[in-house]
């Protein structure tokens, strides 16, 4: 089976990812609203920044994500779930730090074979403040192969 025995992909519970800063520059707060279809606001971003914010500023690349379970882009991982908690407004133009990391890895069979779910969080803290400003948790679903 391709991936990592499911012991070694449940030990990467609590790994860290390396975090970072990511700041709402207005021009992409504006591209947002537009992309789905509401009026920009020139103070307070669209909640979807927010998960963009905290993808953004994870401080790694996907395929580094997939390597972690031992797991490639070419292994076909897809997107599974995701839920925003925002604690307060995404402001345009403010820059957040970003923090999280791996919640859960549940192995599963279903009709198309084994895969893993891993679960991950993301905290946004405005830098100005320390505020938190949103929670956003994933899931991603990689497929193991015989």
């Amino acid at each position: 089976m391709s991936g990592m025995p499911a012991d070694e992909a449940t030990a990467q519970v609590g790994r860290a990812f390396p975090g970072g800063d990511y700041k709402i520059h207005p021009w992409r707060a504006w591209l947002l609203a537009d992309t789905l279809l509401v009026a920009p606001d020139d103070a307070v971003a669209h909640p979807v920044a927010a998960w963009m914010a905290a993808v953004g500023g994870m401080g790694m690349t996907w395929d580094d994500l997939f390597a972690w379970f031992g797991s490639t882009s070419a292994d076909g991982p897809m997107f599974g779930e995701h839920r925003t908690t925002l604690h307060g407004r995404v402001r345009v133009g403010a820059t957040y730090r970003i923090s999280g990391g791996i919640t859960s890895v549940d192995r599963k069979v279903g009709g198309s074979g084994t895969f893993d779910l891993i679960g991950y969080q993301m905290e946004l803290h405005d830098t100005s403040d320390g505020a938190h400003v949103a929670t956003c948790w994933n899931s991603l679903v990689l497929p193991r192969r015989s």
